[in-house]
Formats: C-alpha cells, structure tokens, sequence
C-alpha cells in the first residue's frame, strides 16, 4: 500500500508500524463495511471471486513459485506480466516478497524467522509482520537475480500505482458495489488468505507427510482458497518444486495452469521433485533428508557469522546464500533419488563460493575460511551417513576426506 524503498538494509529500523500501509490495511478493510449498504448481488459476487483468484494466481504463481523459489523459467515478457499480476494483489512488490519469503525459508521457524508463530506469536507471524517498520524495506542483496531487470525495479519502487489503477478499472466497469466487492472485499480475502500460510500453516492441525525441520503443516482448506499453497509441509520438503500436491487430493490449480502453460511453450523448466520424493513411504530417506535439512541450517549460521566477521558485503552474504539453495535443493534430490551425486554437488558449492568471494574482491583468506567451514561441517556430520549404503562407499569415503 506505499511505494516501497527498494534499497539494501544497511542497519536495523527501530520497531514500530509502517503508518501509510497501515492505514491503508485498515481503510481497506473497513470499506468492506459498505458491504451492509450496498448489498451483494450475483455480478458483484461473481466480479469479487474473479478477482480474488487472479490476484491469488499472479501471488501464487508469480510471487511465490516463480520469484521466491525459481521453480520454472518464462520469457522476459512473461515475467513482467507475473511480476505485475502479483503486484495487483497489494503485498508490496515481487523483489520484497521474493526477499521477505526466501529469507523465512532459509530460517523457518527458528527466531531468525520473521513471521515464525513459534517465536514471534500468532498475531504477528499472521499480519503484523507485513505492517512492521523493520520489515519495510527491500533488501535487493537477497534477489541479486532479479534486480538486473529495471520494470522490475519500477514496479518496486511504484507498486501502489498498479494497484490504485486496478481498483478504479473495477469501479469504472461495475460501479460502486463492484469495487466493494472485487477490490475491497477480494483484497481482504488476499491478504488473510496468504497469511494464513505463515500463521496457521505453522501450527494447529493438519497433517505433516514430510519430516522437515520446521513446522509447517498440510491443511486441506487452505489447500482450497490458496490454488495449493495450503500443502505447505509439501512446500518446505521442497520448495523448488512448482508443484505443492503430492497426492490425487491435494488439489493444486497453480500448477496445473503451469503445465497448460508449458504446453503453450509460455513457460518451461518446470521443477518437480522426484518421484521418491512424491512417495514418501521410506521412513529412513524421511530421517536422512532431516538429518541434512538440520546440517544444512548450521551450515548456513557457520558461514554467516564467518561473512559477518569479516565485514562481508551484503551482496556477498546473499551470494553465498544462493548458492547454498540452489546445493539444497540439488542434495535434496541426490540423497532420495542418486547418493552419488552428493560429492559432485558439494564440490560446486564449494567452487562457487570461492567463485562469490573473488567476484566481491574478497580476500583469499576469507574464501579458504568459508572453505573450511563446510570441509569441518561434512566431517563432522558424518556426511556420509545420508548416503544409502548399497555402492556408496566411494562417495561417502570421498566426502570424509574432504
């Protein structure tokens, strides 16, 4: 509801709300008061459901799958329509949702998190995070793959125009009560429809499929008004996927919309993970993919507190970070489908942090410490236990050495 400030966070922003967000939150959802005044007819119910789930597609689809977590590729084009359809749906712009989400993944539920209800409370892991001053700001560190494209940039910087030209098409085509239901009503139904993900998808009921180390939950309704994002500990088991339901039931239009797509050769390099994945029937893969997701974590605190004392730029630190996804969600693959692969990714990872801290001008003593960090960590996680044993022993011999 403000343009944003798309600019690296350099220091901390005392606490406090984000005043015109917040009244623009509030306004918005007092204007649906105007509900009891206006009434509901059948064209005012159906243009609020439109507009509800093409919004819902734009932050699904755009926002979350394709921004946040790269689960499909699409034309430059194609990207600025996402990034745009996203940007009507009045959460900001797509690079400070991108950087916002990647960041919750990262740390899920730990106190880093910042909308973690385990650590920040219900309430605020629900909305109050989103008008929270200290979350203002874009930190274009975290999306360095985005930043190259200045109608991205734009639509940053101008969000609220978009939205501010949507609501008043609204009003023009289908009059007062139109725009009280499909601008005002649908954004309200938006706005807690998404965070519900953050709040309920964290606690309360539901069923975990994934032994994964936070405590994200499937649930079934909001599986429903979220076009599939409700199977959210699907999500957290693999978030490159761009497909969230894993079985028959798990309804998940997002990513059927995506394979059209992909068969109108609009978007391509669809991800989803392997089919052992999908099963999900090995109770000791479920153990081992634990195992990493917690040495992966303290991996990712070791290297942070390395780059920290070192005075490292942020776009360093987030370049280490994105390469430590993308190692992630490679291993995560490897270690259910192809174990002997595990040492050829880790001898990546490696390559292209030393790779980042030369192309940051860092120093070589910074890189041969952030190597030392992993060559510790794999040791010390007795790394090759993540292997199944049959014909992995060379590849479990090899990573103990390193």
């Amino acid at each position: 509801m403000t343009a944003a400030r798309p600019n690296a966070v350099s220091a901390e922003p005392l606490p406090g709300v984000v005043w015109p967000t917040t009244i623009g939150y509030v306004a918005i959802h007092v204007a649906c008061l105007a509900t009891l005044w206006v009434g509901a007819s059948a064209t005012d119910l159906a243009v609020c459901g439109g507009s509800y789930l093409i919004r819902m597609f734009g932050l699904s689809a755009g926002y979350h799958r394709y921004f946040a977590h790269r689960a499909f590729k699409t034309s430059r084009v194609g990207q600025f329509l996402l990034a745009l359809l996203g940007t009507l749906g009045v959460q900001r712009g797509a690079l400070w949702w991108a950087s916002r989400h990647r960041h919750h993944h990262r740390y899920s539920d730990t106190e880093d998190d910042i909308h973690s209800p385990l650590h920040q409370g219900f309430a605020y892991s629900h909305s109050g995070w989103f008008l929270d001053r200290r979350n203002e700001a874009t930190d274009l560190a975290r999306v360095q793959d985005l930043t190259k494209f200045p109608e991205l940039i734009w639509l940053e910087t101008w969000n609220v125009v978009p939205v501010l030209a949507y609501g008043s098409l609204v009003w023009l085509a289908f009059g007062l009560s139109g725009f009280v239901w499909g601008f005002c009503v649908s954004t309200v139904l938006l706005w807690h429809a998404i965070h519900a993900i953050g709040s309920f998808g964290h606690r309360f009921g539901g069923y975990r499929r994934f032994a994964t180390t936070d405590n994200s939950r499937n649930k079934w309704f909001l599986g429903i008004v979220l076009l599939g994002e409700g199977w959210h500990n699907n999500h957290h088991f693999y978030p490159a996927s761009a497909r969230t339901g894993y079985r028959w039931w798990e309804i998940d239009p997002v990513y059927w919309v995506l394979c059209l797509l992909r068969w109108a050769g609009l978007v391509w390099d669809v991800r989803v993970p392997p089919p052992r994945a999908l099963a999900a029937t090995d109770p000791h893969e479920q153990a081992q993919v634990r195992h990493f997701e917690r040495w992966l974590m303290d991996l990712r605190l070791q290297l942070r507190r390395i780059l920290a004392a070192a005075a490292a730029p942020r776009t360093l630190e987030e370049a280490v970070e994105l390469h430590v996804d993308d190692f992630g969600a490679r291993a995560t693959a490897e270690i259910l489908e192809d174990p002997e692969s595990l040492a050829g990714s880790l001898d990546a990872l490696r390559s292209s942090i030393a790779a980042a801290v030369a192309a940051a001008g860092g120093s070589r003593g910074l890189s041969e410490a952030l190597d030392g960090i992993i060559a510790t960590a794999v040791r010390a996680s007795v790394f090759g236990s993540l292997l199944r044993p049959a014909g992995t022993s060379a590849t479990a011999n090899r990573l103990m050495s390193q």
